[in-house]
């Protein structure tokens, strides 16, 4: 199986401004600091049942990677994005961000924490009669104090800001149009607008393709990918798309089960660990796996991706 993990070119970053228009980026940078590193020592999560959410998960991350976090629902990756952003504490096993143990940090020590991270959930928190101009601004939420914020409610701080962010995933013409009238593929790249915005050194962001189309899908992986690559971030995606995730990353992990299967580059992948990855035990492989699994073919830009 191959892999085409890109680096694209390079751009200048943006010098700090607080909330206003900066870089090529098209994105405020605020001083959030260097990338953030993460490791997890054996954790553990159950909600409840016999099955836990993660088992025994052990990995790390060092700053300024981009991994992808691939597996069948109901794998443990939307688990494994909470607890590496400070949202879910573990029943078990040590976790490390950025050096620190974010349970045993006072509250606001963890708030400043929680500042350098930008976790994007699989449906966007967006308030239906909301301008998109606010909601997009709404990345700056954790640097702003309540004074600010409020004021952003009745006049927007900084409509360039957020103007810009939305150019980066064509969306510039929605700024004043309210959430309610977007579409779902809309909404999710709002969403991931405010991720730009937010002046985060880790980007976790789950699942931000699941309405968007082949084309809008490649867009907005490079986005992401390209923004985090100029600001040093950290980024770390999970993803249904195989075969960009094989592409597009240069690290790839595999879950099941809550289980790590696999953690290695895409050329290291084979079909065996995709096969073993998403086989269904009550109905065998994955509809459409062979292709993928038994010719080890890249996927060409103009097919769509597989998704799982």
């Amino acid at each position: 199986m191959t892999s085409r993990a890109r680096q694209g070119p390079g751009q200048d970053r943006g010098e700090p401004d607080g909330a206003g228009p900066v870089g090529a980026d098209g994105a405020g940078a605020d001083g959030a600091g260097a990338a953030v590193g993460f490791r997890l020592d054996r954790v553990s999560v159950n909600f409840g049942g016999t099955r836990r959410a993660l088992s025994d998960v052990s990995l790390e991350i060092r700053p300024g990677e981009q991994v992808a976090l691939i597996g069948p629902s109901g794998a443990g990756k939307t688990t494994a994005l909470s607890v590496l952003g400070a949202a879910l504490r573990a029943d078990e096993g040590g976790v490390s961000i950025d050096g620190q143990d974010p349970w045993q940090l006072s509250g606001p020590a963890l708030r400043a924490l929680r500042a350098r991270l930008f976790i994007a959930p699989q449906t966007p928190p967006l308030p239906a009669r909301q301008r998109v101009v606010t909601a997009v601004l709404a990345g700056r939420l954790p640097h702003w104090s309540l004074a600010q914020a409020l004021r952003s409610l009745a006049l927007p701080a900084d409509p360039e800001l957020a103007r810009q962010a939305l150019a980066r995933f064509s969306l510039q013409d929605k700024l004043w149009t309210r959430v309610d009238r977007l579409s779902g593929g809309e909404r999710q790249r709002v969403s991931l607008a405010r991720a730009l915005v937010s002046g985060a050194a880790a980007f976790l962001i789950d699942e931000p393709l699941s309405a968007l189309d082949p084309t809008l899908a490649l867009q907005t992986l490079d986005v992401l990918a390209q923004t985090a690559r100029d600001r040093g971030a950290t980024l770390i995606c999970s993803l249904h798309q195989v075969d960009l995730a094989l592409d597009r990353f240069p690290r790839v992990i595999g879950l099941r089960d809550g289980n790590i299967v696999f953690d290695r580059a895409p050329a290291k992948v084979s079909g065996d660990d995709i096969s073993r990855l998403y086989y269904n035990r009550d109905t065998g492989p994955a509809p459409g796996a062979e292709w993928t699994l038994e010719t080890g073919a890249a996927p060409s830009p103009g097919r769509p991706s597989r998704c799982f």
